[in-house]
């Protein structure tokens, strides 16, 4: 039985909180966090986190509980603010940046192992935008190695050539993959 990950939804004003809130309503397990001042002018119904501290201290604090983020402001201030949390792939929660109005949702930050892309799929469908994925494997159609095995409990022993591997087959080079044990019909 999988659990639903944990996502927080930043909304920073009145437009990107009226169509957070449509997340809210549709994703279990979310909450929205707003700042405090847009409490009073917007009528948002459900769960709302209101916060007065800076925007990169609350992000900083999200950061580091929530498996997901998704962020209704401009993808370059997202950067900028999430900048100093940052770790690795393997480590940071799924980033989603969203324009006000949920037109686009744009994966961000860990991608596949973190599942921003699927997070990035699931809020353009709930918002009716369109899902920007960049990550050369979903774009090129191919096998996402860092993903390989994962629905079965597969763990990859080492890492270490781990983008070497996922280059190689992006760019059409032949990929060895030795599986000794575990599910076998999986490609």
């Amino acid at each position: 039985m999988s659990v639903t990950p944990k996502i927080a939804i930043v909304a920073i004003t009145r437009p990107g909180a009226i169509t957070g809130q449509k997340l809210l309503s549709q994703m279990p397990d979310s909450q929205l966090y707003v700042p405090s001042k847009l409490i009073a002018g917007v009528h948002i119904s459900g769960q709302v986190n209101p916060f007065t501290e800076p925007l990169s201290e609350k992000l900083s604090k999200l950061f580091q509980i929530y498996d997901g983020l998704v962020l209704f402001m401009a993808l370059g201030a997202a950067i900028r603010l999430l900048a100093p949390c940052l770790k690795d792939k393997r480590t940071d929660p799924a980033v989603v940046v969203v324009d006000d109005k949920g037109k686009f949702a744009v994966s961000a930050l860990s991608g596949h192992k973190g599942g921003a892309n699927e997070l990035c799929h699931q809020v353009a469908e709930i918002l009716g935008g369109q899902a920007v994925i960049t990550t050369a494997s979903d774009v090129l159609g191919t096998l996402s190695l860092d993903l390989l095995g994962k629905e079965w409990g597969w763990q990859i022993e080492n890492e270490q050539n781990l983008t070497k591997a996922s280059a190689a087959l992006l760019n059409g080079e032949p990929v060895a993959i030795f599986q000794d044990a575990g599910e076998e019909e999986w490609w």
